[in-house]
């Protein structure tokens, strides 16, 4: 893959991820009392950054092999990890981190 695809590609799920973590602002009922408007907006940012990303991804399939593209779901499962342990103060265990490594190890085995 050339350095534009696979920065095309990053961005794809790095969307992704950023839909995820905007949805999981506007559904969290865990004590924060946040006015509506602020957990609308979180929403809508939500289904924008998975709608770009969606039509961003389908616009690459033409142009990469599928068995390629598809390890990158991996890497995303660990970059949420990440992410909603810093952006969203969750507490990561082992057992979590362990899950994520074999679905991510899993999805790069099938790929290979």
């Amino acid at each position: 893959m050339s350095p534009p695809t696979i920065a095309l590609v990053t961005l794809t799920f790095v969307l992704q991820v950023v839909g995820q973590l905007f949805f999981k602002a506007a559904m969290d009922e865990t004590g924060d009392t946040k006015p509506m408007p602020t957990r609308a907006a979180a929403f809508v940012a939500g289904i924008a950054a998975m709608a770009f990303s969606f039509f961003l991804g389908l616009s690459q399939l033409s142009e990469i092999p599928l068995s390629k593209y598809y390890p990158f779901e991996g890497v995303e499962r660990v970059v949420i990890l990440f992410a909603a342990a810093f952006f969203l103060r969750e507490k990561i265990t082992p057992r979590v981190v362990l899950g994520v490594a074999l679905i991510s190890g899993g999805l790069f085995l099938v790929a290979g």
